[in-house]
């Protein structure tokens, strides 16, 4: 069934120390996603700009609206006075067809006067978006297919980054500063090419101009839909609409499970693209955490696989109902790598007052296919932070001081905690 996203005032509760034995070390400080070849760790973030005296006076908008018949595609951005005008011709649906949502559709070029015989230049471009995805990996992606050099990159939120790469043309080396945000199930990019001669000389104008631009009828709805699965009236998670859902019968409220996996075009079911499990455990039980996850540990069994190293360590916005949690991304080596794919293992493990929730899920690894694991990414995170104990969805600001309350109240690791517990091996 699906439900309406409504935000509430939380209450603020005691958070209560727990301290559980995970499956490995899980106090190091959470990690970016990396992507193969990019080490988003190492990437440095966007250095400042002193401002640009009078630009407000001496620059103008520009705006489209509706390109292709779409209104989430409209933006205004201010440009230096002498840049021209639009050069695109004004897009509408019936004219060029509709968005792609596999190529940028160009909605606005305008361009500078040239300095030492050079001129920057900005595009505007649109695509729609089907799946959920961070705006950082769609970009990752972006700039993974078509051979940049990323520099330096800004995460401003799951839905907006700024970056900075160089992009040559012919045979004229440019700094591109680029915006990336989504509108609903839209994606905007503004680019601003800079040559790189003029560079020292123009790069805070390049900053002040992207970061004038906006989408002038923004959208807070998500790229997908999302449906609300309930194990009865005991907890609930939400997932995106294009992930399909395998109930399992409930016999009893001590224990329930439910699987996601994604469809294949022709229809038929494809566990190993995608799937989810989700595992949840009443504490009535007298069960302890710790003995769940040795449990889950023996019962671990992945055909013709064996869990390889540590790669990553994700950082989840859990629902206020969870008290505890971590997650963790292991490597699944295939047994034959020839003629087998490499997959990625994601385990999250999480404590609330009356149960216990273990989540997996199987991915193709990043280095096969990286959009496909940053969609499945995307679809675990959204899962794990909506596991909640009653029906209602929670949205919480994240710059909420209350998070860092959550931060500190967590209690360091104790000696005992900190030895490897890794799965055993199948």
């Amino acid at each position: 069934m699906s439900i309406s996203m409504k935000t509430v005032n939380l209450p603020r509760f005691a958070v209560t120390k727990i301290l559980i034995v995970f499956l490995i070390v899980l106090f190091a400080p959470a990690q970016l996603l990396a992507a193969p070849g990019i080490d988003v760790n190492k990437i440095p973030k966007i250095k400042e700009t002193p401002p640009v005296e009078g630009f407000e006076k001496n620059s103008k908008e520009a705006s489209e609206s509706n390109p292709y018949g779409e209104k989430l595609l409209s933006y205004s951005i201010r440009l230096p006075k002498d840049w021209t005008d639009n050069v695109q011709q004004p897009l509408t649906q019936s004219s060029r067809g509709a968005l792609s949502d596999t190529v940028l559709g160009l909605l606005g070029r305008y361009i500078g006067t040239p300095k030492n015989f050079l001129r920057s230049y900005v595009t505007v471009e649109g695509q729609g978006l089907n799946y959920e995805i961070s705006a950082m990996n769609w970009f990752i992606n972006f700039i993974m297919l078509n051979g940049f050099s990323l520099t330096a990159m800004n995460e401003i939120s799951p839905q907006e980054i700024e970056a900075l790469y160089v992009e040559v043309e012919k045979d004229q080396t440019y700094i591109v500063r680029a915006r990336i945000l989504f509108n609903g199930n839209r994606l905007l990019i503004v680019r601003y090419y800079l040559p790189q001669e003029n560079y020292q000389e123009e790069k805070g104008l390049q900053a002040v101009v992207l970061k004038s631009f906006k989408p002038t009828d923004p959208s807070p709805n998500r790229i997908e839909p999302q449906e609300t699965y309930g194990f009865l009236d005991q907890s609930y998670f939400s997932y995106p609409t294009s992930w399909k859902l395998k109930e399992k019968s409930i016999l009893s409220i001590e224990r329930m499970s439910a699987l996601l996996y994604q469809e294949r075009q022709d229809g038929r079911d494809s566990v190993l693209e995608g799937h989810i499990r989700i595992n949840v455990i009443s504490r009535l039980l007298k069960t302890t955490l710790a003995d769940e996850i040795n449990k889950f540990r023996g019962d671990l069994r992945i055909k013709d696989y064996e869990l390889g190293e540590l790669l990553d360590i994700v950082d989840y916005k859990y629902d206020p109902s969870i008290k505890y949690g971590k997650a963790q991304i292991y490597r699944l080596n295939p047994a034959n790598p020839t003629n087998m794919k490499a997959y990625e293992f994601l385990v999250t493990v999480m404590q609330g007052d009356d149960y216990y929730y273990i989540t997996s899920m199987i991915t193709p690894s990043r280095e096969q296919d990286f959009y496909s694991w940053a969609r499945n990414i995307e679809a675990a995170r959204i899962v794990n932070e909506s596991i909640r104990r009653t029906m209602r969805s929670d949205v919480i600001d994240p710059n909420d001081p209350y998070y860092d309350y959550l931060e500190e109240a967590e209690p360091a690791p104790t000696s005992a905690e900190q030895k490897s517990a890794v799965p055993a091996k199948p």
